[in-house]
């Protein structure tokens, strides 16, 4: 967020400086003292002292007079004493060190020496007699001097830093450390010592004993707001005290008007509370911070600050905003403490009380698990929850006592409900952030049977929702068999790459015997016992002389995508969506479209399976009837090899490759098409891509040459304007098979029901035409399923960005026989 602060600042920063004779650590062989550049010592003024004295005896000469003024803001003028009793800030030995330095910046900021050239400034960096610094307009800095006093320069801010001997010897009166010409300036005093920040503006002067008093001059008019202590304002030979939340103003060298109450803070909506700090997670370490305030009556606008700190000198943003802006929002917060403040700017441009909110962002992450919102933590119940600890927080456990927060908390010990948060020492607020933990499901599907040998059964278990997860040190999964004489069990292993876990149990005596019946239930525990899955088996014992039974048949596995996709009637976008692991389908049906100024139909054919990895397809369509233009009879063979299947089919990829082939005269030449598939299941949804290439490695209508009966102008088969005359699907024109394109098909499908699958793709196309051309093509399609063995299905695309030869809508019905859906 942007300062709106466009004005130019020119600021002049006088300090007095002694006699150069080195730096500290080069001339001083004294550690300096803790919150100091150097070594230091205090001194107690008696009564009738003067600056002189003093230097005479701690320096050995009053020449080093300007001591006395490097951590003190008192007058040393000749003959003039200093108020008994008042304890003095003192070097303690003659040095030379910087009038201040560039304590903290943000980008956009730039220095110079004395008669140098501009360079990047950098925080720390030291400022000597008549340096400059200067922001631009993105740019903020804070100068702190020696004496521990501040300058918080807005964006387009001059400073420059004096090194003059005046200072001390010329006036009773300390010169002003800060001249504006015009812009803003915040004065701040690390510590009310008796101390004040001065201020020169126009003819006027501001004297501010104060944490936070800001100076505003826009041409020739100076505005004073005091939100902490008080300051003194003097121009035309008058003089006013402006207490805290209280300003005034001067034009030129007149007399500065009478305090006026500033403009109150504004209120805080209901869902914004101002003593309850709001504590929310910051996922991925990256939170967002909002609130509103009611709109402020006689508001002409707002200023909106978010900072590090609560004095606001580690400025994050600044805003000045119009009177109907009442709620602020910032996302991709870094996770940590921040203090938002909104200020009233009223129609006479007088800076208002501010409203302050605190926020908290503890950073989490849920390792093995679903990434947190801001509000609550949805984990699996076998993962980690790892936080950022935050010294200012306190948390709690369910209904434990709060402490310390820690690192990471185990899910699988402590299995929480809700995590409590609250701010260190807030027991008496009660205000308490309350982020419920929400576990995800975990579940375990189980097939068994007896073993070849018939002594013991042997089961396959697949468990789904631990992805990411160690299962065999996390879970340590069981498989719990109630038997005959009682329970037994053992450790479920293997799965290695998602794969099934299997176990074997050797079955007692009396299970044995042939013919006997045995219905057994099988659980599947973790290693506290938790159940994540159960089912009763049937294994009865084979009769005597009957085969013993086999082992157990895998689990079928989900289909990924549509049994029976969008096969459109052309010669770019018939491009099948195709799952990694084709379905075993055998199918017959027709699409029609209209194209151009009539209609079109064409039938087709369709088979596909696969053996293990290796999956296989195949689509016929017809020649094209009716009285439009559509690309001719073409045949399309596919394979894919599946590489990567993960659990039930959670995740699947293959590299694929069809070859187009035609099967009449007028249709597009031999075509080629490496591409990739990829998809996967979650309960009952599934998703499936496809991306690849379409090349055609034939020149159109190279088997016939011009001329020919495949197409060339004034052909046998039919001349100009014939049913194959130029611009037909084998001519080469707008319905011809381009030489290359690309595509990409995405989209999901949902069981409605166990006899009903919906689906739903986006297909996009970029064609590259003969002559160079290059064309987008794309289309929305859409369809159900339903049935079991035997099955129907009815698809319709919409084409918005089509090309000749394509119709606005294409409907497709089919029907044919499958293997039953699982």
């Amino acid at each position: 967020m942007a300062s709106s602060n466009g004005l130019s600042v020119a600021i002049a920063v006088l300090l007095g400086c002694a006699s150069h004779v080195g730096y500290v650590g080069a001339a001083s062989g004294r550690e300096p003292t803790p919150g100091y550049p150097e070594a230091v010592i205090q001194w107690g003024v008696q009564r009738g002292e003067t600056c002189d004295d003093i230097a005479k005896v701690l320096y050995g000469s009053s020449s080093h007079v300007g001591l006395i003024q490097r951590y003190n803001r008192v007058a040393c003028g000749p003959g003039a004493t200093l108020a008994e009793g008042l304890t003095l800030v003192l070097p303690a030995e003659v040095t030379s060190i910087p009038d201040a330095k560039i304590r903290a910046m943000r980008p956009d900021v730039r220095a110079r020496p004395a008669g140098g050239a501009w360079s990047p400034a950098t925080p720390g960096m030291p400022l000597i007699a008549n340096s400059s610094v200067n922001t631009l307009d993105e740019g903020r800095a804070d100068i702190e001097f020696v004496d521990r006093t501040r300058v918080l320069l807005a964006p387009n801010t001059l400073v420059v830093i004096h090194g003059t001997a005046s200072r001390t010897r010329v006036s009773t009166t300390p010169p002003a450390a800060v001249e504006l010409s015009d812009g803003e300036v915040k004065a701040a005093l690390a510590a009310l010592r008796g101390q004040t920040v001065d201020v020169a503006s126009g003819g006027g002067r501001v004297s501010a004993s104060s944490r936070d008093t800001v100076v505003q001059r826009r041409g020739e008019r100076t505005t004073v707001a005091v939100f902490d202590g008080k300051a003194d304002v003097t121009s035309g030979g008058l003089s006013v005290v402006v207490p805290k939340d209280h300003g005034t103003r001067f034009v030129g060298r007149a007399p500065p008007a009478r305090p006026r109450p500033l403009p109150p803070r504004p209120e805080w909506t209901e869902q914004t509370s101002a003593e309850v700090a709001p504590i929310a997670l910051a996922p991925a370490g990256l939170g967002v911070l909002s609130a509103s305030w009611k709109p402020a009556p006689q508001a002409a606008g707002y200023r909106v600050e978010v900072a590090r700190d609560p004095e606001f000198n580690d400025l994050v943003a600044r805003e000045e905003v119009k009177p109907d802006v009442v709620s602020f929002r910032a996302e991709k917060m870094p996770a940590g403490a921040y203090f938002l403040r909104v200020r009233v700017i009223d129609r006479e441009e007088y800076l208002g009380v501010g409203a302050v909110r605190r926020f908290h962002l503890v950073a989490a992450r849920a390792a093995g698990g679903v990434a947190p919102s801001a509000g609550e933590i949805t984990a699996n119940p076998y993962g980690i929850v790892e936080l950022t600890p935050s010294p200012a927080l306190e948390l709690a456990i369910d209904e434990g006592a709060f402490g310390p927060v820690p690192e990471r908390i185990d899910l699988l010990q402590r299995a929480p409900r809700e995590l409590r948060l609250r701010e260190r020492g807030g027991a008496a607020s009660g205000a308490v952030t309350s982020l419920p933990v929400r576990y995800t499901t975990v579940g375990a599907a189980i097939e068994a049977s007896r073993a070849a040998d018939g002594a013991a059964l042997e089961a396959r278990v697949e468990l789904d929702g631990l992805e990411g997860i160690d299962v065999a040190q996390r879970v340590a999964p069981r498989l719990i068999a109630h038997l005959p004489g009682g329970v037994r069990s053992a450790a479920l292993t293997g799965g290695d790459r998602g794969g099934a876990l299997t176990a074997r149990i050797p079955l007692p005596p009396e299970a044995t015997r042939p013919g006997e019946p045995l219905r057994v239930r099988l659980d599947v525990a973790d290693g506290r016992g938790g159940v994540l899955g159960t089912r009763e088996v049937d294994l009865s014992a084979a009769k005597a002389g009957s085969p013993g039974a086999t082992a157990p048949a895998p689990p079928v596995l989900p289909v990924l995508g549509a049994y029976v996709p969008m096969l459109p009637v052309s010669a770019v976008a018939d491009v099948l969506w195709l799952g990694p692991t084709p379905p075993a389908v055998v199918a017959a049906g027709a699409a029609a479209s209209r194209v151009g100024d009539g209609w079109v139909a064409a039938g087709q054919v369709r088979a596909s399976g696969a053996i293990g990895p290796l999956g296989l397809d195949v689509a016929l369509r017809s020649s094209p009837a009716g009285d439009g233009e559509a690309a001719g009879s073409a045949g399309w063979l596919g394979a894919r090899f599946r590489v990567v299947r993960l659990g039930r089919a959670a995740f699947e990829l293959s590299p694929t490759l069809r070859l187009g082939v035609p099967l009449a005269d007028a249709v597009p030449p031999v075509r080629v098409e490496p591409g990739v598939a990829l998809g996967g299941a979650a309960g009952r949804l599934t998703w499936v891509v496809n991306a690849g290439a379409r090349i055609r490695i034939a020149d159109e209508g190279g088997a016939a040459g011009e001329g020919s009966a495949a197409g060339g102008e004034g052909s046998a088969a039919g001349g100009d304007g014939s049913a194959a005359g130029e611009g037909s699907a084998a001519g080469g024109g707008e319905l011809a098979a381009p030489p290359a394109q690309g595509f990409l098909v995405a989209g999901g499908t949902a069981d409605a029901a166990p006899w009903l699958r919906l689906h739903g793709a986006l297909d996009l196309h970029l064609v590259h035409r003969d002559g160079g051309a290059n064309d987008v093509l794309g289309a929305l399609s859409a369809g159900a399923e339903a049935g079991g063995a035997l099955f129907g299905a009815l698809s319709v695309r919409v084409s918005p960005w089509r090309g000749a030869g394509e119709g606005p809508v294409t409907a497709q019905i089919a029907v044919g026989l499958r293997e039953a859906p699982p």
